[in-house]
């Protein structure tokens, strides 16, 4: 059994109480994630190269070029262009660990010689500004820390998977650079940096990897200076965003008790927090992070597990942010924003939260917007995806609120030079997943999610464990654990028993386990395990009706559905001709029918049913009418994976429908 190399190593990080397994202990073997990992090493890492490589869609591999001197040009593209290198990097270290293929293996060692010829003598890398010659550190928005932070960590990773130092040695002198660069007092300008901050994760990160002090203490001086400095409402920044609560510089972290601003730059900064109280153990931050968690769960959190309220507005505090956290409870569906990258922002922030301070509504979470909202964010197709995920269309390819805006279309998009970052974080996290399934503690192993696949790994003790995992998750809720090696003494089996799981039965060995099964919960099967022995879970997956909060006014009287962790809507495909989406009603005595069909959607369970139609008639130059006389009709519909929606042609869509 192999050294641990976990994506986020806290094996030694003295207040994490689990310690993530290796990513090359964990193997899909076949099911629902075996297929989409496959699917994103053959089609999505590939089609992903092609993109950035090419001059006209991407502009991302001659940027590094002409940067390195290799090429005459001027940069193109955003200004976070570096970053899909990294996460391409990244992504196609983890997939080649299974595959060793040679030829991506050359094709990675190209493009790490490509960025260390554009690294300057003192560590110092951004195509973003050496190709154009521009000067270092002049505005947050040209995002050097954050590039650099994204191709920090994928240096790491791709050590850890390839064993090979060099893009770790780039890596540490970009380090290096940063603790150097932010060590001791800094100037006022440079209190802004980094506003997108990836730089802290990645520091601490490679602190970890290296035992070199100074980077955890270069991130905890980022995190540190985070509303130190704030803005006076009316003064000038470069930026009308800096300074407020858009970057989350309003109130210092540790005061902080609010999600508030851009939601990737706010989940990235409570990653950061979290991986630097693993290390500090500063029970402030912790603290802070979990009053923060609640306002964003009970409060702020959209049934997708979206973060992602408003395009354009005002925080509660007066600040100016965009593609932010909205006010309490203001979750609408047309106008939610919820980018892809913010989804992913969540699901990495409840893994930290779940390492520092177990509990099994963090793993919930993830669940949640793993399966609800971040594989929305991709195709079917595994090479077009969502900007912004959004639970209600009205129809056509630019439905009503959008502005014309090509991000905000229910046409999925191509990475181009404005539209990178969601693509190539979609294809690392779908690379990485298997690594997120288990964690180890003092008191034995934690099994966070369920899919098919295997484990070898070692507990905190040393003592060697295997094990198989088989189900049809999330379709199935049976999933059986079948032990393969285990050791002499008794340790812990504790298991995620989903929120949703009221009626949930665990047996070991054909017998009930004799353990408290609570939904919400970690159940902890304590005994002298022995090679064969068998934990069978079965979670009840029937159809259920969900309502809102009654302060979210927008989804008053409206019922979601869902069936084990997957969240359902309704497209227009699925209707009669002519009944739109919006005239559907659901009877709250509703019995829908759940049926496996693999031949459409890429193989989904399907949910049928018999709801009402109200006829509204002609809304022509109308605003307000009489309601109308019509009775209510009876009309079939059928409801598929929200995560599915949008790939069969333009339609109509909705997660929330009126409740009759």
């Amino acid at each position: 059994m192999s050294v641990p190399k976990a994506l986020v190593d806290t094996s030694k990080s003295p207040h994490a109480e689990l310690k993530n397994v290796g990513l090359d202990q964990v193997r899909w073997t076949t099911g629902f994630w075996s297929e989409r990992r496959r699917q994103a090493a053959e089609v999505t890492l590939p089609h992903l190269w092609d993109r950035l490589a090419d001059p006209e869609a991407g502009h991302v591999l001659q940027n590094l070029r002409i940067a390195a001197g290799l090429e005459e040009g001027e940069f193109r593209g955003v200004f976070w262009a570096d970053a899909w290198m990294g996460k391409w990097l990244e992504a196609a270290a983890v997939l080649n660990g299974v595959a060793n293929d040679e030829k991506l293996s050359r094709q990675m060692d190209q493009a790490i010689d490509l960025l260390a010829k554009v690294q300057a003598p003192d560590g110092y890398l951004a195509s973003q500004t050496q190709a154009d010659g521009l000067k270092r550190f002049q505005d947050p928005i040209r995002h050097e820390l954050y590039t650099m932070g994204h191709l920090i960590t994928a240096a790491i990773v791709h050590h850890r998977t390839t064993g090979k130092n060099a893009f770790l040695n780039l890596a540490r002198r970009m380090g290096d650079f940063v603790h150097d660069t932010w060590a001791g007092e800094v100037p006022g300008h440079m209190v802004r940096f980094p506003f997108n901050p990836s730089i802290i994760m990645a520091l601490v990160e490679l602190y970890r990897e290296t035992g070199q002090r100074k980077y955890l203490h270069a991130a905890k001086g980022f995190v540190d200076r985070r509303g130190s400095a704030p803005r006076k409402h009316g003064e000038y920044e470069l930026h009308d965003w800096m300074g407020g609560d858009h970057c989350q510089d309003r109130v210092p972290l540790r005061q902080e008790s609010e999600m508030t601003g851009h939601s990737v730059l706010s989940t990235y900064l409570y990653c950061g927090a979290a991986d630097v109280f693993m290390e500090t153990g500063e029970g402030a931050l912790l603290a802070a992070l979990k009053r923060i968690w609640r306002d964003y769960t009970e409060r702020k959190m959209f049934i997708n597990g979206g973060a992602c309220a408003i395009t354009r507005g005002l925080s509660n505090r007066g600040d100016p942010v965009h593609e932010a956290a909205g006010p309490e409870y203001f979750l609408p569906n047309a106008l939610s924003y919820n980018e892809t990258c913010a989804q992913i922002g969540v699901f990495m922030w409840a893994w930290r939260m779940l390492a520092a301070a177990p509990a099994a509504v963090y793993g919930d979470v993830m669940e949640q917007t793993l399966y609800s909202g971040i594989l929305a964010g991709i195709g079917l197709d595994g090479k077009s995806w969502f900007y912004r995920n959004f639970l209600r269309w009205h129809g056509g390819e630019r439905g009503p609120y959008t502005h014309d805006h090509k991000r905000y279309t229910c046409v999925r998009f191509q990475p181009g030079p404005q539209a990178i970052c969601c693509p190539t974080n979609l294809l690392r996290l779908v690379g990485e997943l298997h690594g997120y399934l288990y964690s180890t503690s003092e008191a034995g192993l934690w099994v966070h999610h369920y899919a098919s696949a295997t484990l070898s790994t070692r507990l905190a003790d040393g003592a060697g464990i295997e094990l198989r995992q088989e189900t049809d998750y999330p379709w199935d809720g049976k999933v059986r654990i079948t032990l393969e090696t285990t050791p002499e003494t008794p340790f812990s089996i504790k298991l995620r028993i989903p929120h949703w799981a009221a009626e949930a039965k665990l047996r070991v060995n054909g017998e009930k386990a004799g353990a408290d099964v609570t939904p919400g919960t970690y159940t902890d099967i304590r005994r002298r395990w022995r090679k064969n022995d068998v934990i069978e879970l079965l979670l009840p997956m029937q159809p259920r009706l969900l309502i809102a909060h009654p302060l979210v006014e927008e989804l008053r009287n409206q019922v979601a559905v869902m069936r084990g962790p997957v969240l359902y809507c309704l497209e227009s495909h699925d209707l009669p001709a002519g009944v739109p989406a919006r005239e559907i009603r659901i009877p709250r005595d509703i019995e829908f029918e759940a049926r496996y069909m693999p031949d459409i959607l890429g193989g989904v369970t399907i949910l049928e049913a018999a709801a009402r139609r109200f006829s509204e008639g002609d809304w022509t130059d109308t605003l307000y009418k009489p309601l109308p006389e019509a009775p209510l009709e009876p009309v079939p519909v059928r409801l598929v994976p929200y995560y599915s929606w949008a790939n069969r042609g333009v339609g109509e869509m909705t997660v929330w429908m009126p409740l009759c």
